[in-house]
């Protein structure tokens, strides 16, 4: 079986229940006075181009070596490739883009709907695939609103559609669809030519970040068919896969070996040091823009906030060995990166990079005083951290799981919500790491899952070895 075969069995095997209810709900409302077999006809090529964009997201990481899933298809903009490719890059960053759909990437062939016209398709900038967003994963809203053709939103504004597909209505006046620029669907790639665009809908911002807005046609023979799939649709299908969750745990223990692989390099005195096991500084709660990797920089003497990308401050403090001032970076085992804990050299290049890149604004760090960056030998534990009241530790990591009930997560990377640690993280861990005071001696909290807590911690024990936390013992992080 190849790929794209594997592909389309994953995704096929996941939506069967997952897309019976929602395609019906938005395929009918469009679709309702038309005769029923043409009806039929539209739903079911808008219901297969959707499956097949969920599939493709839901996979990206297997079919793409060295990515992360969620990323979606470039349209095919009649960039000289075969008709029904996706391009190879489409527009800016951010920037959304519309095209045919790009039924050969996807395997699918040319879907046409009852007025035999091929479909057309419309892409949020954050979630196509080249060029890439700065940060994607589950709160990444899509940059589309989708309305009824009453002017109903169908779309509410946390959960915005990162895709639309159309199957264009009849021509209306004024609209030409001759060419032979499409040999196997017919006619050209001119949008306006095929999408009913009026008082701003159906066409897509040229701004990066900006939110286009799609409208179903009016519901009639000549009016314009939608599907949408919002970014939920690519979440819950992703949570679906029992690896999905299973990888961003591993991730957070790969980030805190990482972080504890600093203490293996630490000097006294200019002399390399193998009890000096200091550890780096946090990185500030609050930035800037918190897609750029270069804004997650350490901050001297802060005790909580954010696994650091650049430890130049910790470096200097402790003498520390490691190749260059970045800590958690594409580069491999055999750089300097995150030493003795990458047994493949390129393990944290190629299988977790990619995933802290996208997932680092969930991830939150904790130190100890007695392990802050210095220059001499680590005292024994007595200023240190514990969790759930017990137990000495030099350093927490956390992953902001799943947003629970009341917390507002951030629909953009400069969105000041995103530097509320309520938002992200529950209980003790949420008051320890926004403390601004903190001074290294905080009680964090391990716990099941529940309605009201979801964090995921591994702590880093006084030998610099990581353990998961665990609720059910004591201490927690045995």
């Amino acid at each position: 079986m190849n790929m794209r075969q594997r592909q389309k069995g994953i995704a096929l095997l996941i939506f069967v229940t997952l897309l019976a209810g929602s395609i019906a709900t938005v395929v009918v409302r469009g679709l309702k006075d038309e005769q029923p077999a043409r009806g039929k006809i539209t739903a079911a090529a808008l219901s297969e181009a959707k499956d097949a964009l969920i599939g493709y997201a839901i996979t990206y990481g297997d079919t793409h070596a060295g990515q992360v899933h969620g990323y979606l298809p470039c349209p095919d903009q009649a960039g000289g490739n075969p008709e029904g490719s996706a391009e190879p890059t489409c527009g800016s960053q951010d920037v959304s883009q519309l095209g045919r759909l790009p039924w050969r990437t996807l395997d699918i062939g040319p879907l046409r709907g009852s007025d035999g016209e091929c479909l057309w398709y419309a892409v949020s900038g954050n979630y196509k695939n080249n060029p890439k967003t700065g940060l994607l994963n589950w709160d990444a809203n899509g940059q589309i609103r989708v309305y009824d053709a009453d002017g109903t939103l169908l779309t509410p504004s946390d959960n915005q559609a990162v895709a639309v597909i159309f199957s264009p209505g009849m021509a209306l006046p004024g609209q030409n669809r001759s060419g032979s620029s499409a040999p196997i669907c017919g006619g050209n790639y001119t949008p306006s030519n095929y999408l009913d665009a009026s008082s701003g809908y159906n066409t897509v911002s040229s701004v990066a970040g900006a939110i286009s807005d799609f409208r179903i046609g009016e519901h009639t023979p000549t009016g314009d068919r939608l599907v949408f799939i919002t970014k939920q649709d690519i979440w819950n299908a992703l949570r679906k896969r029992k690896d999905f969750l299973a990888t961003l745990d591993a991730m957070t223990r790969k980030t805190a070996e990482c972080i504890a692989s600093f203490g293996t390099k630490n000097s006294t005195d200019g002399i390399p040091d193998p009890n000096n096991l200091s550890l780096p500084w946090p990185a500030p709660l609050s930035l800037a823009d918190y897609s750029e990797n270069a804004n997650y920089d350490d901050s001297a003497n802060l005790y909580s906030g954010r696994t650091p990308y650049r430890v130049n401050n910790s470096r200097i403090a402790s003498g520390n060995a490691i190749a260059s001032d970045f800590l958690l970076t594409s580069g491999t085992c055999n750089a300097g990166i995150c030493i003795n804990n990458c047994p493949d050299p390129t393990e944290w290049a190629n299988l977790y990079y990619p995933w802290w890149n996208n997932w680092k604004d969930h991830l939150f760090y904790g130190i100890a005083q007695e392990y802050k960056p210095a220059n001499h030998t680590t005292l024994p534990c007595g200023n240190c951290l514990s969790v759930n009241n017990a137990g000495q530790y030099a350093a927490v990591v956390l992953f902001a799981n799943q947003k629970l009930s009341g917390q507002m997560r951030a629909s953009s990377p400069t969105d000041p919500a995103r530097g509320i640690a309520s938002n992200y993280l529950e209980g003790n861990n949420a008051l320890s790491i926004a403390n601004p005071s903190a001074t290294g001696i905080e009680n964090y909290q391990a716990d099941n899952d529940s309605s009201t807590f979801n964090d995921i911690l591994y702590c880093i024990r006084q030998d610099l070895t990581v353990v998961k936390g665990n609720p059910a013992s004591i201490p927690a992080c045995p």
